[in-house]
């Protein structure tokens, strides 16, 4: 049993710059924060992306005459409020008063009966970073229907300092999802001001709203039913491009997720019961995870447990479960290469989720949630603070140590989590009383290997094809078009041969993705391949960091690979596997240009 204890079980048991400011910049004079892998070619310096107050104070106008939400507050309907009952609600009292737990943000203004609106996001930011040096406010792009999105960028008196462990904070990815979004702004009001010094040693990056189409219906999707934290390998939505490119610019070191989970509906259809917690954990789990990343994560796991449990908080392992009645499978998170959990884990960066109690019961224990969720982030960037320049260090010798392994040995295609029993902890649905159920479990930690393959050298995609090399681009790979077809018969080179095809959708940890979105289920074998590369088909090298979303993204039997989100045709060789390569005289390359140049 891993839930209610005083200490973390992940060890013993792995289950713009600111446009508010027309001042000069504060940034130092490195580009990017040391990164643990090379960063995009075309990747924009922070320093470069400053502008003039008037900038953001004009769009905070336009926000806040109506023209970026749909009016004054969030289209939240108290009527759908599932309440609990009282003996359930008495277990999660309002937390006590004190320093450090005044959260005077919007959603708790006198008599506030909805959540934040977008406008309002817009106003407070500005305004914090009005009052503060240490606060800048960046725009990183818009949603689909338009709401611009901006990241907080928190540093100490010299601005943005590479040297430093950079932490992201990602607030509201699932619209219906409150807390997380407005724990946002409490930390940075609390950065800003009581908590200052600890930006003098670590830098802080926050999106408080990342689907801000979703948080202004108060619903999970995004406009167009696509799930944002479905999308950081596909890169379909614009909010998940925004949150890529942020990425890709600050290079965190550490990435936290803020969620909440459902509390009753499909556990009291399915067991008659209620969740229990107040917060559930679960860090990058998914193949190719490097067992550095691995490492590095106990201790973040250990020091949000340890402090959520040290406020009376009650943790457990994250898990979640179908709404069809019918699928009684309890499962902890997903281990696909779509969430960003995963993806910044592949990208060897310590990256953890949290879920606290909230989706479905509408406001209540709305500050216990809220701050539970800031606990557990003052205990990230406290962390990260006291590993300083080292979780730096241990995450760049990791990414070298990805990168080494090209042309090296077996590499995990699919895998899926290991099943199982598993006795859970509930309170029941009426009494409130505590109730263990033993439940159907898919563990993500250990991997059950599906399919693996022997690690490439790299891989040829075929000009015809660029629509996916601008994906791959775009998550920062390095990708070198060939100009030449010389010596090609020095290549060794596969291709992919497809055995046979299905219509299906992803999966994740409730079941199938709901996103309209239909996939081919390939079934493929390879098979040595002699062909000659062609001038202006791309080499994709994987002697790099991001080597595991490559992979992710061009092994084809995978539910989130290109191919099978028809974004990669295979099925004539457009895509090869390189197994050896050429020896000298080689093709020679170039880098590949940008889109559309």
């Amino acid at each position: 049993m891993v839930e209610y204890q005083s200490q973390s079980p992940f060890q013993s048991q792995p289950l713009s710059r600111s446009l508010s400011r027309s001042s000069r910049s504060r940034h130092s004079s490195s580009a990017h924060a040391p990164s643990p892998h090379a960063t995009s070619p075309h990747a924009t310096s922070p320093a470069g992306l400053i502008a003039v107050r008037s900038i953001v104070s004009a769009l905070v106008a336009v926000a806040l005459s109506g023209l970026w939400s749909s009016g004054a507050v969030a289209r939240f309907d108290p009527a759908r409020v599932a309440l609990e009952p009282d003996a359930v609600a008495a277990r999660f009292p309002d937390p006590p008063s004190g320093p450090g737990t005044d959260l005077d943000t919007p959603g708790f203004a006198p008599g506030r009966e909805d959540f934040t609106s977008h406008a309002e996001v817009f106003a407070f930011v500005e305004a914090l970073a009005a009052k503060s040096a240490r606060v800048a406010v960046e725009p990183i792009g818009y949603s689909r229907d338009g709401l611009a999105m901006v990241m907080l960028v928190l540093t100490g008196e010299r601005g943005f300092d590479p040297a430093l462990p950079t932490v992201l904070l990602l607030g509201q990815q699932h619209g219906n999802e409150p807390a997380g979004g407005e724990a946002a702004l409490a930390i940075a009001r609390l950065l800003a001001g009581e908590r200052q010094a600890l930006l003098d040693r670590v830098n802080v990056l926050i999106v408080p709203r990342s689907n801000p189409d979703g948080a202004a219906r108060f619903e999970r999707a995004t406009t167009g039913g696509l799930d944002v934290n479905r999308d950081h390998l596909l890169l379909r939505t614009p909010e998940a491009r925004a949150l890529n490119a942020a990425v890709l610019r600050y290079q965190p070191q550490v990435v936290l997720d803020l969620h909440e989970f459902t509390v009753g509906g499909r556990w009291v259809t399915n067991y008659g019961a209620m969740m229990a917690y107040d917060a559930l954990l679960q860090a990058a789990g998914t193949a190719n995870l490097h067992p550095r990343v691995e490492a590095a994560q106990q201790r973040y796991l250990d020091a949000i447990w340890s402090s959520i449990v040290a406020g009376g908080g009650r943790v457990g392992v994250y898990f979640t479960t179908s709404p069809d009645p019918a699928n009684r499978v309890v499962a902890m998170g997903g281990v696909n290469v779509d969430t960003g959990r995963n993806v910044a884990g592949l990208r060897q960066a310590v990256s953890v989720l949290i879920e606290t109690r909230g989706v479905g019961i509408g406001r209540a224990h709305f500050a216990r949630r809220v701050q539970t969720h800031v606990t557990a982030a003052f205990a990230v960037i406290e962390t990260a603070s006291a590993d300083g320049r080292a979780l730096g260090d241990e995450l760049r010798s990791a990414a070298a140590e990805v990168a080494g392994t090209a042309c090296q040995g077996p590499m995990q295609v699919a895998v899926g989590q290991t099943p199982g029993r598993q006795a859970l902890d509930f309170l029941d649905a009426k009494s409130g009383e505590p109730k263990q159920i033993e439940v159907d479990w898919r563990a993500s930690s250990p991997l059950v290997t599906l399919r693996s393959r022997t690690r490439p050298c790299g891989y040829l995609v075929a000009a015809s094809q660029g629509g996916a090399v601008s994906r791959l681009r775009a998550l920062g790979v390095r990708v070198q078009a060939i100009d030449s077809a010389s010596s090609a018969a020095h290549w060794g080179l596969e291709r992919y041969r497809v055995e046979d095809q299905a219509e299906g959708q992803r999966q994740d940890g409730r079941g199938a993705i709901s996103d309209g979105q239909s996939i081919r289920v390939l079934k493929v074998s390879t098979e040595a391949f002699e062909g000659s590369p062609q001038p202006g088909d791309v080499y994709v090298p994987m002697d790099q960091p991001l080597a595991g979303l490559i992979s992710a993204a061009l092994e084809p039997d995978s539910q989130n690979s290109f191919a099978a989100n028809r974004l990669l045709e295979i099925d004539a060789g457009q895509v090869r596997r390189v197994v050896r390569l050429p020896q000298p005289p080689t093709p020679s390359v170039r880098p590949a240009p940008l889109p559309g140049s």
